[in-house]
């Protein structure tokens, strides 16, 4: 029964990715319909063609291309003050100005031992045993790696 089920599930999936790839192909093959009458594919075709013979009526249709444009001209522009005010543009002065602080004074509690009394059960010395030098901290073996 298991071996039926993992077979099933294997021929699911083989089914799903056929079809998942048909589809991808179909797609691609549809888009690429269009493009073969595009004059990019025949620019190799016009490269080798010999041009020898000149005509004069593609300058003709050059000028009448051109004379349907008209020349236009804009007004000048004006400067108005708030173009030139850096405080307009400037909208992150307001996070980066400087701020004056006054001066730093010692204060009388700031140097009064009594209010520091209460902490000196944090700073007492401690005995520790002196360190010793084991023999893996020395050995070639383990530092050679």
């Amino acid at each position: 029964m298991k071996t039926k089920n993992n077979v099933q599930k294997a021929t699911t999936r083989l089914l799903a990715l056929a079809t998942i790839l048909i589809v991808t192909g179909l797609s691609v093959h549809a888009q690429n319909l269009g493009k073969s009458s595009s004059v990019a594919d025949n620019l190799p075709a016009f490269a080798m063609v010999d041009n020898s013979i000149e005509s004069n009526s593609s300058s003709v249709e050059a000028d009448v291309y051109v004379s349907n444009f008209v020349e236009e001209t804009e007004k000048a522009l004006k400067l108005e003050d708030w173009m030139t005010d850096r405080a307009s543009f400037d909208v992150y002065s307001q996070y980066y100005q400087l701020e004056q602080e006054g001066a730093l004074e010692v204060e009388d509690w700031m140097i009064d031992e009594t209010t520091f009394n209460h902490w000196s059960f944090q700073f007492t010395a401690e005995n520790e045993s002196p360190l010793e030098l084991e023999d893996w901290m020395s050995s070639d073996e383990v530092w050679s790696r």
